[in-house]
């Protein structure tokens, strides 16, 4: 919508601009002037407001020529996976750790899976391939960084240590520090589960994207449900809270 609003704009001012330059009320150019000098300046506006147009136009229905994202731009991501892997048999925390884990493993499928019904129907390096395929992986890399963010999360997770604050008031420890301490752990606890459910919500889109594409009978975009776009770049924007 708001790249709507941007071609409308630009190509008001250019219709305004040539109105104001060549009315016989304002500027008056034309071509047929008597004068040498504003004969040209029409010619040379003409000129202008027409590149103008087409280059605005163009520029604007691209969109931003994104650099493809791989894998190897996410950091510790190796370091990520084993953190979840030492988790995984753990009693309180080890079904998250789990579910972290399948969800990266999910996640990369789920993007093959979408890459190549993206080459079925469109050619690879046209306007329609280019955004979808961008989408695809700016929402790839994002719920991977959240994999890596739970991860670094999951390293506070002492599962001894929680077990013990469970039971604090049996103990020597000040209770208002145990309790502070379960606070902590309780906040994580909870940032990884919302975490994990905003994974889920962006394997979900991507898969009825994926539904909606491979549905086309031509490669042609124009019936293609554009709303799910932008819930998919709304939940990459919502990522950088959990990152």
């Amino acid at each position: 919508m708001k790249k709507l609003l941007k071609l409308i704009a630009v190509n008001l001012c250019i219709a305004v601009t040539a109105v104001v330059l060549y009315s016989p009320g304002l500027v008056a150019l034309r071509l047929s002037d008597y004068s040498i000098f504003r004969a040209g300046m029409s010619i040379i506006a003409a000129l202008v407001l027409t590149a103008l147009f087409f280059l605005s136009n163009i520029a604007l229905l691209k969109g931003p020529n994104q650099k493809p994202v791989m894998l190897e731009d996410v950091p510790d991501l190796e370091k990520a996976k084993n953190i979840l892997k030492d988790h995984c048999g753990g009693r309180y925390f080890g079904s998250m750790a789990k579910t972290a884990s399948d969800q990266l493993d999910r996640i990369i499928k789920c993007r093959r899976r979408l890459s190549g019904i993206l080459e079925q129907k469109f050619t690879r390096g046209s306007m329609s391939f280019d955004k979808f395929d961008s989408v695809a992986a700016a929402a790839e890399v994002s719920a991977i960084k959240n994999v890596v963010a739970m991860a670094n999360r999951m390293r506070l997770f002492d599962e001894k240590e929680y077990a013990r604050l469970k039971h604090y008031r049996e103990d020597d420890i000040p209770d208002d520090i145990q309790e502070e301490q379960l606070r902590l752990y309780q906040k994580n606890f909870d940032n990884v589960r919302s975490t994990i459910a905003l994974n889920e919500k962006i394997l979900l889109k991507l898969d009825a994207l994926a539904m909606e594409i491979s549905s086309l009978t031509s490669g042609d975009d124009a019936n293609l449900n554009h709303e799910l776009i932008h819930e998919i770049e709304k939940l990459i924007d919502e990522t950088k809270y959990y990152q």
